[in-house]
């Protein structure tokens, strides 16, 4: 294989593979950039404070909100996108199981998994520049604790660690909400959509408090209430590597619960999960291997001496 660097652009984001990068003991990078358009949303006819809806929507209740000062702005922009993309950058690596896929000459024939990385840029929305998503941003009120927040819809606390739910325990679930809105545009739903608890049909109600979470696990994932990462999270990575090498077929893991769910709907009892395997993530390094190696199944996750 010749090594080279492909990339594709797709609505939410721009992929870019990497094989450049590969030798004996380093994979390729499969990288995902986002670029974010912010847009101050201010108190009509300039005033100081004034009101605004959560969600956007003028059915719901009314929060107080403050001008933005050119300092304000900056800071949180700067602070989103810091605190942001490392969440989301270098915490998975995907396993190759494709023979020839990516493999290349290196004293012998290796087959170089992919590592994940996230590239994140953000900047006010102007005329003729390119965003994959337009960001409205609201500067609460000092006195307001809560705004319901969107997508597409942030609020100046949300970079903020807050409490969302509580778990069986009793401990506080909480949740920095920046970082699951970036799950969100990534295309990921939330911790149990797709599942009975949380239907995904266009009548239901895909942000009901169960898809947040019936169970601890999913109320602490970072597309529930929490903060906590799983392997399910690189789907985004999983289904442009799949796309990109045209090899495996990825499915969200939303469908991939909405797909058990009707099989256990329709054959009267619980079903096997799935999950598509291709391309499975794990988060802890895994080194290319020889072709012997990955013939036998064999993971890698300490270096080699080669």
């Amino acid at each position: 294989m010749v090594h080279i660097k492909t990339t594709k652009r797709y609505a939410k984001y721009d992929a870019e593979l990497d094989t450049t990068v590969c030798d004996r003991y380093n994979n390729a990078n499969l990288t995902l950039t986002m670029r974010l358009g912010f847009r101050q949303i201010n108190p009509a006819g300039g005033a100081a404070s004034g009101t605004y809806h959560d969600y956007g929507d003028p059915t719901k209740p009314a929060r107080t909100i403050v001008r933005w000062t050119p300092g304000s702005w900056s800071r949180w922009k700067t602070n989103f996108v810091r605190s942001a993309q490392p969440f989301w950058n270098g915490k998975f690596w995907l396993v190759n199981n494709f023979p020839t896929c990516l493999e290349f000459e290196d004293g012998q024939t290796y087959r170089p998994n992919i590592y994940c990385r996230f590239r994140l840029s953000g900047a006010d929305v102007a005329a003729g520049g390119s965003y994959h998503h337009t960001i409205d941003v609201v500067r609460l009120d000092p006195s307001e604790s809560f705004f319901g927040s969107h997508s597409t819809l942030y609020d100046s606390n949300d970079t903020q660690p807050t409490p969302k739910d509580t778990d069986s325990t009793g401990a506080a679930v909480m949740q920095r909400a920046h970082v699951h809105e970036i799950g969100h545009l990534l295309g990921m739903g939330h911790a149990t959509q797709g599942s009975a608890a949380c239907p995904q049909g266009p009548r239901d109600d895909t942000n009901a408090d169960a898809c947040y979470g019936t169970s601890d696990h999913d109320m602490h994932s970072v597309m529930g209430s929490g903060m906590a990462l799983y392997t399910v999270h690189a789907f985004p990575w999983r289904w442009a590597a799949a796309d990109i090498t045209g090899k495996g077929t990825v499915r969200s893991p939303a469908d991939n619960r909405e797909l058990r769910a009707r099989r256990t709907r329709l054959l009267g009892g619980p079903q096997p999960d799935p999950t598509t395997n291709d391309w499975s993530a794990k988060m802890v390094r895994h080194y290319p291997r020889t072709q012997d190696e990955a013939r036998l199944g064999q993971a890698i996750t300490r270096r080699p001496s080669r």
